[in-house]
Protein backbone atom coordinates (compact mmCIF):
# COMPACT_ATOMS: atom_id res chain seq x y z
CA UNK A 1 0.00 0.00 0.00
CA UNK A 2 1.06 3.55 -0.65
CA UNK A 3 2.25 5.57 2.23
CA UNK A 4 0.33 8.48 3.62
CA UNK A 5 -3.04 7.18 2.74
CA UNK A 6 -5.02 7.00 -0.37
CA UNK A 7 -3.59 7.97 -3.91
CA UNK A 8 -6.02 11.55 -5.17
CA UNK A 9 -8.58 10.60 -7.68
CA UNK A 10 -7.27 11.76 -11.01
CA UNK A 11 -8.92 12.25 -14.17
CA UNK A 12 -9.00 9.61 -17.24
CA UNK A 13 -7.05 9.22 -20.38
CA UNK A 14 -8.28 7.94 -23.38
CA UNK A 15 -5.85 5.15 -25.27
CA UNK A 16 -5.92 3.45 -28.51
CA UNK A 17 -4.35 0.90 -30.01
CA UNK A 18 -5.59 -2.21 -32.42
CA UNK A 19 -6.76 -4.18 -29.61
CA UNK A 20 -7.49 -3.58 -25.69
CA UNK A 21 -4.23 -5.14 -24.98
CA UNK A 22 -2.11 -2.80 -27.01
CA UNK A 23 -4.62 0.03 -25.54
CA UNK A 24 -3.39 -1.26 -21.94
CA UNK A 25 0.50 -1.40 -22.98
CA UNK A 26 0.27 2.07 -23.82
CA UNK A 27 -1.44 3.05 -20.55
CA UNK A 28 1.03 1.53 -18.49
CA UNK A 29 3.83 3.42 -20.39
CA UNK A 30 1.98 6.74 -20.21
CA UNK A 31 1.50 6.26 -16.24
CA UNK A 32 5.01 4.37 -15.70
CA UNK A 33 2.95 1.90 -13.91
CA UNK A 34 2.04 -1.61 -13.59
CA UNK A 35 -1.06 -3.04 -14.91
CA UNK A 36 -2.36 -3.32 -11.16
CA UNK A 37 -2.36 0.41 -10.69
CA UNK A 38 -4.70 1.46 -13.44
CA UNK A 39 -8.48 1.77 -13.10
CA UNK A 40 -9.16 1.12 -16.64
CA UNK A 41 -12.44 0.96 -18.35
CA UNK A 42 -12.76 -0.24 -22.09
CA UNK A 43 -14.78 2.11 -24.45
CA UNK A 44 -14.80 0.04 -27.26
CA UNK A 45 -13.69 -3.10 -29.00
CA UNK A 46 -10.96 -3.58 -31.50
CA UNK A 47 -12.55 -4.59 -34.56
CA UNK A 48 -11.30 -5.83 -37.90
CA UNK A 49 -12.69 -4.77 -41.26
CA UNK A 50 -12.96 -6.82 -44.19
CA UNK A 51 -9.94 -6.74 -46.25
CA UNK A 52 -8.61 -3.80 -43.53
CA UNK A 53 -11.51 -2.34 -44.60
CA UNK A 54 -13.71 -0.10 -42.07
CA UNK A 55 -11.66 -1.49 -38.98
CA UNK A 56 -11.99 0.41 -35.43
CA UNK A 57 -9.25 0.93 -33.24
CA UNK A 58 -9.74 -0.40 -29.67
CA UNK A 59 -10.43 2.98 -27.30
CA UNK A 60 -9.95 2.46 -23.39
CA UNK A 61 -9.55 5.16 -20.25
CA UNK A 62 -7.57 4.76 -17.57
CA UNK A 63 -5.67 7.03 -14.13
CA UNK A 64 -4.14 5.81 -11.07
CA UNK A 65 -5.56 3.47 -9.38
CA UNK A 66 -7.02 4.82 -5.71
CA UNK A 67 -7.49 2.75 -2.46
CA UNK A 68 -10.75 2.25 -3.67
CA UNK A 69 -10.56 0.87 -6.95
CA UNK A 70 -10.89 -3.09 -5.97
CA UNK A 71 -12.21 -4.15 -8.95
CA UNK A 72 -8.76 -3.21 -10.98
CA UNK A 73 -7.29 -5.84 -8.65
CA UNK A 74 -10.54 -8.09 -9.55
CA UNK A 75 -9.89 -8.52 -13.13
CA UNK A 76 -6.43 -9.82 -12.74
CA UNK A 77 -7.66 -12.47 -10.62
CA UNK A 78 -10.77 -12.94 -12.95
CA UNK A 79 -8.16 -13.28 -16.12
CA UNK A 80 -5.17 -15.27 -14.15
CA UNK A 81 -5.64 -18.53 -15.49
CA UNK A 82 -2.99 -19.92 -12.76
CA UNK A 83 -4.96 -20.45 -9.62
CA UNK A 84 -4.77 -22.81 -6.44
CA UNK A 85 -6.47 -26.23 -6.80
CA UNK A 86 -8.68 -25.09 -4.22
CA UNK A 87 -9.49 -21.62 -5.86
CA UNK A 88 -9.86 -22.98 -9.95
CA UNK A 89 -13.26 -23.98 -11.33
CA UNK A 90 -13.59 -27.58 -11.33
CA UNK A 91 -14.98 -27.83 -14.72
CA UNK A 92 -11.66 -25.85 -16.88
CA UNK A 93 -8.48 -27.21 -15.37
CA UNK A 94 -5.16 -25.16 -16.56
CA UNK A 95 -2.95 -26.51 -18.72
CA UNK A 96 0.81 -25.51 -20.06
CA UNK A 97 0.67 -23.85 -23.29
CA UNK A 98 0.98 -26.27 -26.51
CA UNK A 99 4.00 -25.34 -28.55
CA UNK A 100 1.85 -23.61 -30.89
CA UNK A 101 0.28 -21.36 -28.45
CA UNK A 102 3.34 -20.67 -27.32
CA UNK A 103 5.49 -19.70 -30.68
CA UNK A 104 2.42 -17.07 -31.31
CA UNK A 105 2.73 -15.33 -28.10
CA UNK A 106 6.52 -14.91 -28.52
CA UNK A 107 5.63 -12.74 -31.41
CA UNK A 108 3.14 -11.36 -29.85
CA UNK A 109 5.37 -10.58 -26.62
CA UNK A 110 8.13 -9.31 -28.81
CA UNK A 111 5.30 -6.91 -30.51
CA UNK A 112 4.93 -5.43 -26.83
CA UNK A 113 8.29 -5.07 -25.81
CA UNK A 114 9.29 -2.93 -29.15
CA UNK A 115 6.23 -0.69 -28.63
CA UNK A 116 7.61 -0.20 -25.27
CA UNK A 117 10.95 0.73 -26.28
CA UNK A 118 12.55 -2.13 -24.45
CA UNK A 119 15.93 -2.84 -26.56
CA UNK A 120 15.41 -6.98 -25.63
CA UNK A 121 15.35 -10.17 -27.29
CA UNK A 122 12.69 -13.18 -26.35
CA UNK A 123 13.41 -16.83 -26.08
CA UNK A 124 11.41 -19.76 -26.19
CA UNK A 125 13.11 -22.03 -23.50
CA UNK A 126 12.89 -25.94 -23.36
CA UNK A 127 10.59 -25.90 -20.67
CA UNK A 128 8.27 -24.02 -22.43
CA UNK A 129 8.66 -20.57 -20.36
CA UNK A 130 9.23 -17.17 -22.96
CA UNK A 131 12.57 -15.68 -21.61
CA UNK A 132 13.00 -11.85 -21.78
CA UNK A 133 17.19 -11.29 -22.59
CA UNK A 134 18.60 -7.75 -22.48
CA UNK A 135 20.63 -4.86 -21.06
CA UNK A 136 17.01 -3.46 -19.52
CA UNK A 137 15.11 -6.58 -19.23
CA UNK A 138 15.62 -6.23 -15.19
CA UNK A 139 13.49 -2.96 -15.56
CA UNK A 140 11.00 -5.34 -16.76
CA UNK A 141 10.36 -7.08 -13.38
CA UNK A 142 9.62 -3.87 -10.91
CA UNK A 143 8.66 -3.47 -7.66
CA UNK A 144 7.92 -7.38 -6.76
CA UNK A 145 7.65 -8.54 -9.91
CA UNK A 146 4.61 -6.66 -10.86
CA UNK A 147 5.70 -5.50 -14.14
CA UNK A 148 6.41 -8.96 -15.05
CA UNK A 149 3.32 -10.31 -13.67
CA UNK A 150 1.25 -7.54 -15.67
CA UNK A 151 2.86 -8.50 -18.68
CA UNK A 152 2.48 -12.29 -18.21
CA UNK A 153 -1.02 -11.41 -17.59
CA UNK A 154 -2.19 -9.43 -20.71
CA UNK A 155 -0.16 -12.73 -22.62
CA UNK A 156 -2.42 -14.77 -21.02
CA UNK A 157 -5.37 -12.97 -21.92
CA UNK A 158 -4.48 -12.43 -25.38
CA UNK A 159 -3.59 -15.93 -25.37
CA UNK A 160 -6.87 -17.64 -23.75
CA UNK A 161 -8.99 -15.27 -26.33
CA UNK A 162 -11.90 -17.48 -27.61
CA UNK A 163 -10.31 -20.76 -25.95
CA UNK A 164 -12.67 -23.27 -24.12
CA UNK A 165 -9.95 -24.58 -22.00
CA UNK A 166 -7.89 -22.19 -21.06
CA UNK A 167 -3.86 -22.73 -21.04
CA UNK A 168 -0.99 -20.63 -19.06
CA UNK A 169 2.10 -19.14 -20.40
CA UNK A 170 5.05 -17.69 -18.08
CA UNK A 171 7.49 -14.99 -18.93
CA UNK A 172 10.21 -14.89 -16.91
CA UNK A 173 13.69 -12.72 -17.18
CA UNK A 174 17.10 -12.61 -15.27
CA UNK A 175 15.70 -15.64 -13.70
CA UNK A 176 13.48 -14.12 -11.67
CA UNK A 177 10.94 -16.50 -11.26
CA UNK A 178 13.40 -19.16 -10.37
CA UNK A 179 14.57 -16.82 -7.77
CA UNK A 180 11.04 -16.15 -6.60
CA UNK A 181 9.68 -19.89 -6.34
CA UNK A 182 12.52 -21.06 -4.30
CA UNK A 183 11.97 -18.31 -2.31
CA UNK A 184 8.58 -18.88 -1.37
CA UNK A 185 8.99 -22.67 -1.01
CA UNK A 186 11.82 -21.74 1.67
CA UNK A 187 9.17 -19.52 3.56
CA UNK A 188 6.66 -22.39 3.23
CA UNK A 189 8.85 -25.30 4.34
CA UNK A 190 9.92 -23.20 7.56
CA UNK A 191 6.79 -22.08 8.53
CA UNK A 192 5.00 -25.22 7.51
CA UNK A 193 7.35 -26.38 10.18
CA UNK A 194 6.97 -23.71 12.37
CA UNK A 195 2.77 -25.07 12.25
CA UNK A 196 3.58 -28.75 12.89
CA UNK A 197 5.73 -27.78 15.81
CA UNK A 198 3.91 -25.54 17.64
CA UNK A 199 0.61 -26.55 16.97
CA UNK A 200 -0.98 -23.18 16.04
CA UNK A 201 -1.45 -21.94 12.57
CA UNK A 202 0.44 -19.98 10.73
CA UNK A 203 -0.50 -16.80 8.21
CA UNK A 204 1.56 -15.44 5.88
CA UNK A 205 1.01 -12.19 4.36
CA UNK A 206 -1.51 -11.37 1.45
CA UNK A 207 -0.75 -13.28 -1.89
CA UNK A 208 -1.45 -12.89 -5.21
CA UNK A 209 -3.14 -15.95 -6.80
CA UNK A 210 0.06 -17.20 -8.33
CA UNK A 211 2.24 -17.18 -5.11
CA UNK A 212 -0.43 -18.45 -3.29
CA UNK A 213 -0.22 -21.77 -5.33
CA UNK A 214 3.25 -21.82 -4.92
CA UNK A 215 2.70 -22.10 -1.33
CA UNK A 216 0.00 -24.55 -1.71
CA UNK A 217 1.70 -26.67 -3.69
CA UNK A 218 5.28 -26.93 -1.31
CA UNK A 219 2.80 -27.89 1.40
CA UNK A 220 0.66 -30.34 -0.73
CA UNK A 221 2.86 -33.31 0.40
CA UNK A 222 4.11 -32.49 3.62
CA UNK A 223 2.54 -34.27 6.83
CA UNK A 224 0.47 -32.85 9.22
CA UNK A 225 -0.81 -29.55 7.29
CA UNK A 226 -3.10 -28.60 5.76
CA UNK A 227 -3.12 -24.99 3.59
CA UNK A 228 -5.85 -22.83 2.84
CA UNK A 229 -6.76 -18.91 1.76
CA UNK A 230 -8.59 -16.85 3.49
CA UNK A 231 -9.43 -13.27 2.48
CA UNK A 232 -11.46 -11.24 -0.14
CA UNK A 233 -10.52 -10.16 -3.57
CA UNK A 234 -7.32 -10.52 -5.56
CA UNK A 235 -4.52 -11.06 -2.61
CA UNK A 236 -5.42 -13.36 -0.04
CA UNK A 237 -3.77 -14.76 3.03
CA UNK A 238 -2.14 -18.43 2.87
CA UNK A 239 -3.10 -19.64 6.10
CA UNK A 240 -0.87 -22.99 7.20
CA UNK A 241 -2.63 -24.98 9.74
CA UNK A 242 -2.13 -28.46 12.17
CA UNK A 243 -3.97 -31.21 10.82
CA UNK A 244 -5.23 -31.85 13.97
CA UNK A 245 -6.74 -28.72 14.50
CA UNK A 246 -8.22 -28.02 11.25
CA UNK A 247 -12.21 -28.61 10.41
Amino acid sequence: MHKGGRKTAMEYKEFEGKSVDEAIVAAMRSFRVSFEELDIQVLAEGTKGLFGLGSKMAKIKARLATGDDEDVLENIEELAVETTAEEAPRTSAVVEAPRQVLEEMHVVLVEILKRMNMDSEVKLRDDGVLEIVGDGSGLLIGKHGQTLDALQFILNRIANKNREEPVHVSIDTEKYRERHIEHLQSIALKMGEKARRTGRSVSLEKMNPYDRRIIHLALKNEAGINTKSIGEGVFKKVVIVPRKSSR
